[in-house]
């Protein structure tokens, strides 16, 4: 009897062993959303881990009007790659609308978006350097080169539908994948 135990016990473990890992699925849908908009709209969606997303608006009027806007972004945590990840914008979304629209939507890991509008109507012309707006800074890992294990499937994908006939800035950064950065920013200074 003890035998018999012994051995169900071991083939037990032996199969759970056996199974292969499951796979990471991250996923981020947005379908007909948003369309008809008016003003300022901003949207953050994020699917898997350690996502930094910002949509960062700034407007002033006056003699001395100056706007500005600063994000910072920081990711010192590592990733495995090995995942499937997919990024979807579908049907009529953010159709038809106007003013100012901002859109991050990223799946994955360790991705840094970031939309920057700012906007001063002022008596006096000024200036602003671009390193000012905005910073973004991911820590390498030591060993960035091949790696052995399968690193999944990515797909981005935005309907024919999507965004049209919207009028205004439209600012979007959609990714699927690890370690993605990326950054809109408009700046308008008009002097009366």
């Amino acid at each position: 009897m003890k035998h018999t135990l012994l051995i169900l016990a071991t083939l037990c473990s032996t199969s759970a062993f056996a199974q292969s890992p499951v796979p990471v699925i991250n996923n981020a849908d947005i379908d007909g959303s948003g369309s008809r908009y008016q003003g300022n709209l901003s949207v953050n969606q994020a699917a898997g881990d350690q996502q930094q997303q910002a949509n960062a608006r700034a407007f002033a009027v006056g003699p001395a009007a100056s706007a500005n806007t600063q994000i910072r972004q920081r990711l010192n945590t590592p990733a495995g790659p090995a995942m499937d990840a997919r990024s979807t914008i579908q049907g009529d979304a953010f159709s038809n609308g106007s003013g100012a629209l901002g859109i991050n939507q990223s799946a994955g890991a360790n991705t840094q978006q970031a939309n920057a509008l700012s906007i001063s109507i002022g008596a006096q012309p000024q200036s602003i350097d671009d390193s000012v707006l905005m910073q973004q800074n991911v820590a390498l890992l030591n060993n960035s080169g091949p790696i052995d294990t399968s690193t999944g499937h990515r797909q981005v994908t935005t309907s024919d539908q999507a965004f049209t006939g919207s009028r205004g800035v439209i600012q979007l950064n959609q990714s699927a994948g690890v370690g993605n950065r990326m950054a809109n920013t408009l700046s308008i200074r008009v002097a009366d």
